[in-house]
């Protein structure tokens, strides 16, 4: 993350917020898209991800964690560096506990009840 260093967060905008907010967006869907274009959904590493990933349980957060890469002063940055740290850990917490869940259906399964 790079930080704008001589702007204190009271030149700081909501404008200047929502700029950095589309350039934070633009940078995830071009990483997606240029993730998409050098997929290729039939290599067999590709297809076993896949599967292994629905084996386990593991599914996408229902919305997009933007991670910040926007020049922001450090304040700004630093809090929404924390909220998305947040959302982050919120996501891994809830495909654990999905796991855990899958487990124990499995070694009940596995015991016949």
């Amino acid at each position: 993350m790079i930080l704008v260093e001589k702007l204190d967060d009271f030149e700081w905008t909501k404008t200047d917020e929502n700029i950095a907010h589309l350039v934070d967006r633009e940078d995830f869907w071009l990483n997606a898209e240029y993730s998409s274009w050098i997929t290729d959904a039939d290599d067999p590493e590709i297809q076993s991800a896949r599967e292994h990933r629905k084996q386990s349980g593991m599914k996408p957060p229902p919305k997009p964690i933007l991670w910040p890469i926007a020049e922001r002063p450090q304040r700004a940055a630093a809090k929404l560096s924390v909220r998305v740290l947040g959302q982050y850990q919120e996501h891994e917490q809830a495909q654990k506990k999905r796991q855990k869940r899958k487990s124990l259906k499995a070694f009940r399964a596995a015991l016949g009840r």
